[in-house]
């Protein structure tokens, strides 16, 4: 709603003779479209405070307005700060300036009667107000010959719809004219209300072409006594009956959900049946919301009980049930959304220079750049593994940086997780996310869709493991499973006794299991360079990495309580600085040793590499923003 609101604002805006600014600190006039509904997006507007009174220091002629659903107490304070609160008639009238080429919403409603007791909606949006089905026809008409390819119907309750020029037109027979209208499209809505969903609606949603197969069907909590509570109008029973209903007519139905935890009197008991709903409905997604107290609710008369770390153990409970399913890189984005959104990636040799050419291209093409590096996850670990600075970034966001102690594990199938939400979470930004990196495992990972199997740890298998050397594993490996062994790091044990431990487990050669491909388009960069400007690169980097303090920063590892052992696990040149460092070799045999075993990874990588058709191989800059440019056309 708040998107398809910020729409028709621009038009307004437009129409009166101003144009977009690139970036808020060259706009003249600031326009903010609040949402009431959290307090936690209340909060946010009194946090842009501060930098908007540093805006109007250096600009005097700058306007700020606050527009959206905004409470009366809220309104009070605003004034004081605000130049403007905004509001306007016929908001049906205005033709929305859509941001996205493809991606169209269609309000058919605003407001609500169902005075749910936690929601401010009927309190900053008003009473229900349908919109005459005709208008609603005429505008997704105007779309489709545009060429917009997902339309999404908007109401706080969408299936309370019914058209006021025809009260005999529902939501479900609105949804089934939207549907008859020509043109290449798909058709989705949000979000509806449960006790109002009708078996006519579930009949018209599985005999429509064109819907898009996927909608939000809030349930808000899994207890009857707390769902009585927030006056939801109905009952466990009757809202996984609902869902067994619209599965068994769409089978291929994605849902996602929205839950309130937390909500006063909600007892740990209470919430251990919604924890037992989720486990049971697998929802596809699920937004998750601490209860926070809304004036002029009725909620807001209950005490709010619930303390706010009690709030944030469940909230955690839940999205760990959610997120242990395979990750959906398409939701909470939207089908068409997705055929905008194409991902970027960069690869090559260790020392070739990825991290520069990606932040070059992503600060051309307002993108954010998500690592595929299997040590810059890790905390503290900056010098030896390349992770640029501050500085380097050049302002460019990055992701999957320092993300856990070194002292933990880190997993393929753990990367392959959180880089699928870095780049949900891009692309609800309107920004190009560039995956950069070399470790070329983590990448197919996230492309083909691979996963090697969460085989639990036998510490005392690992332990026998553990007492030989990398050559021996690397022998033992080779015979359970010599296509693994043509792929793995031959002289790193740690990777090397987790390989073997799954096959033991397994009884099988390590499994690598096809998931579905990504949903959108990508394309793949390579960094080329010769055999001896590549080793010249390496001798380069590894003689900075020394002067900056490499040395130094393993033996910080060592003070935060990191085992030899596990310095030498992070790789080629860590275990040959630790063996220095432990007086086993000399220093020129460090620095020999290092720079050998560097120039050999650098092979290895290429060979991974080199099997992957779909590279296409750069020499500089130029070469790549071309490929870029074509791509994002």
């Amino acid at each position: 709603m708040n998107k398809s609101d910020s729409e028709r604002i621009a038009t307004v805006l437009e129409n009166t003779g101003y144009k977009s600014a690139s970036d808020i600190s060259e706009a003249d006039l600031i326009v903010v479209n609040m949402c009431s509904v959290r307090q936690s997006a209340v909060d946010r507007v009194y946090g842009l405070l501060p930098k908007f009174k540093k805006l109007k220091e250096k600009n005097s002629r700058l306007k700020t307005i606050l527009t959206g659903c905004i409470l009366k107490k809220d309104r009070k304070e605003f004034r004081k700060i605000f130049d403007s609160i905004w509001s306007f008639r016929n908001y049906f009238d205005i033709p929305p300036k859509c941001k996205s080429k493809s991606l169209a919403f269609v309000p058919i409603s605003n407001g609500c009667n169902n005075f749910c007791s936690y929601c401010v909606v009927p309190y900053t949006r008003g009473p229900l107000v349908c919109r005459n089905h005709q208008e609603v026809l005429k505008e997704v008409k105007d779309l489709a010959k545009k060429g917009f390819k997902e339309i999404w119907l908007l109401g706080q309750n969408v299936n309370d719809y019914h058209s006021p020029s025809d009260s005999l037109i529902n939501f479900a027979k609105l949804l089934k004219m939207v549907n008859d209208i020509p043109g290449d499209f798909k058709i989705l809505f949000t979000s509806p209300h449960p006790s109002n969903f009708s078996d006519e609606l579930i009949q018209v949603l599985s005999s429509c072409e064109k819907f898009g197969k996927y909608f939000n069907l809030p349930v808000q909590s899994g207890n009857d006594k707390i769902l009585k509570k927030m006056n939801r109008n109905y009952t466990l029973k009757e809202y996984k009956n609902l869902v067994r209903k619209i599965r068994k007519k769409i089978p291929e139905i994605k849902l996602s959900t929205d839950v309130i935890v937390g909500f006063p009197g909600e007892t740990k008991k209470q919430f251990q049946n919604t924890v037992k709903l989720f486990k049971e409905i697998k929802f596809d997604w699920a937004y998750i919301a601490k209860y926070s107290p809304r004036e002029g609710t009725a909620a807001s008369q209950l005490e709010d009980n619930v303390p706010l770390l009690e709030k944030k153990r469940r909230e955690k409970i839940l999205r760990e049930i959610i997120e242990k399913k395979e990750p959906v890189a398409f939701l909470p984005i939207s089908a068409s959304q997705l055929r905008d959104k194409k991902l970027i990636v960069i690869l090559g040799p260790t020392a070739s220079g990825k991290s520069e050419l990606a932040i070059k291209l992503a600060k051309k093409f307002s993108g954010e750049i998500i690592s595929a590096d299997s040590r810059q996850i890790y905390k503290g670990m900056n010098i030896g593994t390349g992770k640029v600075t501050k500085k380097e970034m050049l302002s460019i966001t990055h992701h999957l940086l320092d993300v856990v102690s070194p002292k933990r594990r880190f997993t393929v199938t753990q990367y392959r997780k959180l880089t699928l939400e870095a780049i949900s979470k891009i692309f609800k930004k309107e920004k190009v996310p560039f995956l950069c990196g070399g470790t070329g495992f983590y990448i197919q990972a996230v492309l083909d869709g691979i996963l090697i199997p969460e085989v639990p740890p036998d510490w005392k298998l690992r332990k026998n493991l553990a007492k030989k050397s990398a050559k021996e594993l690397f022998v033992q490996l080779k015979k359970l499973d010599p296509k693994r062994a043509r792929t793995i790091e031959k002289k790193n044990p740690r990777r090397l006794i987790r390989a073997i431990e799954i096959i033991l487990k397994t009884k099988r050669p390590v499994p690598i299991l096809k998931k579905k491909s990504l949903p959108y388009p990508v394309l793949m960069i390579g960094i080329k360079k010769d055999k001896e400007e590549l080793k010249k690169l390496i001798e380069k980097r590894f003689f900075k990495w020394l002067k900056q303090g490499f040395l130094k920063e393993i033996l910080k590892l060592r003070k935060l309580g990191i085992s030899w052992q596990r310095i030498e696990e992070f790789g080629i040149h860590y275990r040959i600085a630790a063996q220095y460092l432990q007086n086993k070799i000399t220093d020129k045999e460090m620095i020999e040793n290092s720079l050998i075993e560097l120039q050999n990874y650098a092979k290895r990588q290429m060979t991974w590499f080199k099997r992957n058709k779909k590279i296409h191989w750069v020499k500089n800059y130029k070469e790549a923003e071309k490929l870029v440019e074509k791509f994002l056309k």
